[in-house]
């Protein structure tokens, strides 16, 4: 019998958080960007989630509207500049949309504490960091397209030496690490295949992109 009761209370916890939340955001940020933000969110969401391309789309243009000339609007221009980059090279490279697609905007993404399924996918975010270790991979098709996109943040990868890989790795400013070959600074890029890739039966195409960060690629 208590349970409505408990449900009540639950409800108004999540209402007091989220009122907090809302009035000390909108303090900092203003209520209109506070808004756009939202919308942006939340057409982001729709467009991930397969919910309507137009009606994301929608919503994400009418958020932009919102934040439009303050210092908020830089960073989400920048966002959705590289979201919009990485959908494209998404579709570029898997045509038959059979693959793995997450987007997320802060947090760490892990597959390296167990074995994985190693399939075509795309994943992007906006802060945070990227570990993978392909070593504990289980391969599911002959050939692979793996694409690992972010703005800030850090990615370590771990290929196995007798894995057949090709790797294009960039850092538009920051540190990048392609088995022997070490770039530092501005403008980073490195293009590298492991031995006998081109007649190898299975093997992985790689790319891995940060706006601002570190990308480490080990060979072991």
């Amino acid at each position: 019998m208590r349970e409505p009761s408990n449900n009540r209370q639950k409800n108004t916890y999540l209402v007091l958080i989220a009122a907090g939340v809302f009035i000390l955001l909108e303090h900092y940020i203003g209520f209109w960007n506070l808004v756009g933000l939202l919308l942006i969110l939340y057409g982001i969401h729709v467009l991930s989630s397969g919910g309507g391309n137009k009606k994301g789309y929608a919503l994400v243009i009418a958020g932009a509207f919102f934040v439009a000339g303050g210092p908020l609007a830089v960073l989400i221009g920048i966002a959705l500049i590289s979201l919009g980059l990485f959908y494209k090279k998404s579709k570029e490279l898997h045509p038959d949309d059979d693959f793995l697609q997450k987007q997320s905007l802060i947090g760490s993404i892990r597959y390296d504490r167990e074995p994985w399924v190693l399939r075509n996918m795309s994943i992007w975010h906006a802060i945070g960091e990227m570990r993978f270790d392909f070593s504990l991979a289980l391969h599911e098709e002959k050939e692979v397209t793996v694409i690992l996109q972010g703005m800030i943040g850090n990615l370590n990868i771990i290929l196995p030496e007798d894995m057949a890989v090709s790797v294009e790795g960039s850092v538009l400013a920051g540190s990048l690490h392609v088995g022997g070959t070490r770039r530092d600074g501005v403008g980073n890029k490195v293009v590298w295949q492991s031995p006998g890739y081109e007649s190898a039966e299975t093997k992985v195409k790689l790319i891995a992109s940060y706006l601002v960060g570190e990308v480490n690629i080990k060979v072991v």
